[in-house]
């Protein structure tokens, strides 16, 4: 819990001096950058993360990647300060957060979209349109293909599914007629 709070503290930190959309986009994917580097070498990582380097080791491996690879001037700034402070190990929830706190902010609502094939541009547009008449919000969709899927889609929205796939339809069409069936027997039999 103590680990959340912390890498909470500095999402919410970094999300506030956020001006706009692309700056989000550049800084997590500079982030993001930054950590896949760290993920790639344990020993990078060993020594970043922990008191194996000095605080003045750290920056000067920090100064050589920024050299290498430009981060904008806040990106910068923000891995320093996580640097210096050893909350590096952090840095995965960090990133992590930053997309939930920048949707909160903004009012967007991210869903999960199952599909037995990738959708085409144009049904994807069309679908996000009509998702966010039907959640009067911003919807961003992840996409994944589901191969269990005959045709149509599912979507997850926090714990709740809707589906429309053909099996799902199939399935309805099956409990309907199940219920009509035991329906029709029940008022036959209270006849009787």
């Amino acid at each position: 819990m103590k680990e959340s709070r912390i890498a909470r503290r500095y999402a919410e930190g970094l999300i506030k001096t956020l001006a706009d959309e692309n700056e989000y986009l550049t800084i997590r994917r500079e982030l993001q950058e930054f950590l896949n580097m760290l993920k790639s070498i344990d020993e990078f990582r060993a020594g970043m993360e922990t008191p194996l380097f000095s605080k003045s080791q750290k920056k000067e491996i920090l100064d050589s990647i920024h050299q290498k690879i430009t981060f904008t001037k806040k990106t910068y700034r923000f891995l320093l300060t996580v640097v210096e402070e050893n909350r590096l190990i952090f840095l995965d929830a960090i990133i992590q957060l930053l997309e939930k706190l920048w949707f909160e902010k903004n009012g967007i609502e991210k869903l999960q979209v199952f599909s037995a094939i990738p959708l085409s541009a144009k049904l994807e547009k069309q679908l996000i349109e009509n998702l966010e008449a039907a959640f009067d919000k911003k919807i961003v969709i992840e996409k994944e293909i589901d191969p269990s899927l005959i045709a149509g889609i599912k979507i997850q929205r926090g714990l709740v599914f809707y589906d429309f796939s053909i099996e799902g339809n199939l399935k309805k069409l099956k409990e309907a007629l199940l219920a009509d069936e035991f329906l029709t027997e029940v008022s036959a039999g209270g006849e009787h």
